[in-house]
């Protein structure tokens, strides 16, 4: 005769596996669905940014309402831009925060060219590299050259902002990109890992967020909210470097790199349009483009929510 223990264990599976049913459905069942969970998104209670000396754009996950009413839990998930500018104090406050494990999504070149991750000691680490979309080379070869006739013929006329919505489709279609996003999913359900980054947390950490986010039921208007959050905290430092480049003489309108530089909902919606079309809906996506099963749904929405 089971115990009652285990009986109450049971029943919370049980319930479980019928929230991630429900969840799965709900999410699978296409522009109405879509329309329903679009709807102004309820007051964020919680902290976004995190203290970390020598990032800008460490962002807590916690605190954000799902369509059913329950939140996303404070202090399990963080996105940030990359750890190589961490100071010996941001190590520590990130030692505070108890990270389970580190995927870093940079290629080798961007490691390279910027330096590895700064971290608690004994904390896993993964690189498990996404293609920028040679966003970094081209910032390179616009800065150094030094012409603006150049520039506007490589960023101007709607060029810059096209080669980002060219990359976050290679976030849907290329089969080795959904390979790492799924790979990091499965690493937040299982627990091992609870911070991922690439060299900004804007644009593969902001995709790895809405993935998370719309999985276990956080409305699309937040999702986007969450995801704008990016241009606030980058801004600064953006405006500060623009800045420079003006006085350098290496360009004349830095606002060429806006497009690069910030996020738009836009390249948000590109991955959305993307989807649709070859998935139907981000249901399909989740289990037949990322590979992701009920169960591990399952275990991100407990995770993940309270």
């Amino acid at each position: 005769m089971r115990t009652r223990s285990a009986r109450t264990a049971t029943a919370r599976t049980t319930i479980a596996f019928a929230v991630g049913a429900a969840l799965l459905g709900g999410i699978a069942a296409g522009p109405a669905a879509a329309a329903q969970t679009s709807a102004a998104p309820a007051p964020v209670t919680a902290q976004r940014l995190v203290p970390v000396e020598g990032t800008a754009n460490f962002l807590d996950l916690g605190g954000y309402r799902t369509y059913d009413g329950e939140q996303t839990r404070s202090g399990v998930l963080y996105r940030s831009e990359a750890l190589n500018k961490v100071t010996p104090n941001g190590v520590a406050q990130m030692a505070a925060l108890k990270l389970k494990g580190i995927v870093d999504f940079r290629t080798a070149a961007e490691i390279g060219a910027n330096g590895p991750d700064k971290f608690p000691a004994g904390v896993p680490y993964s690189n498990l590299q996404v293609a920028d979309g040679g966003l970094m080379t081209t910032l390179y070869a616009v800065i150094t050259s030094g012409d603006p006739v150049k520039q506007e013929q490589m960023l101007g006329n709607g060029k810059a902002a096209q080669m980002m919505v060219t990359m976050y489709r290679t976030f849907v279609d290329d089969p080795a990109v959904r390979a790492q996003f799924a790979a990091t999913a499965r690493g937040v359900a299982n627990g091992t890992v609870s911070l991922y980054h690439c060299s900004a947390g804007k644009d593969r950490a902001g995709w790895m967020t809405a993935i998370l986010l719309t999985a276990v039921g956080v409305p699309t208007g937040t999702v986007n909210q969450d995801y704008l959050l990016s241009n606030q905290y980058l801004k600064p430092g953006n405006d500060a470097l623009k800045q420079q480049l003006l006085a350098s003489g290496r360009m004349q309108n830095p606002s060429l790199l806006d497009p690069l530089l910030g996020v738009d909902q836009s390249y948000l919606d590109a991955t959305r349009s993307a989807i649709e079309a070859r998935y139907g809906s981000f249901g399909k996506y989740l289990t037949d483009g990322l590979g992701l099963d009920v169960l591990t749904l399952v275990k991100l929405r407990q995770r993940l929510v309270t």
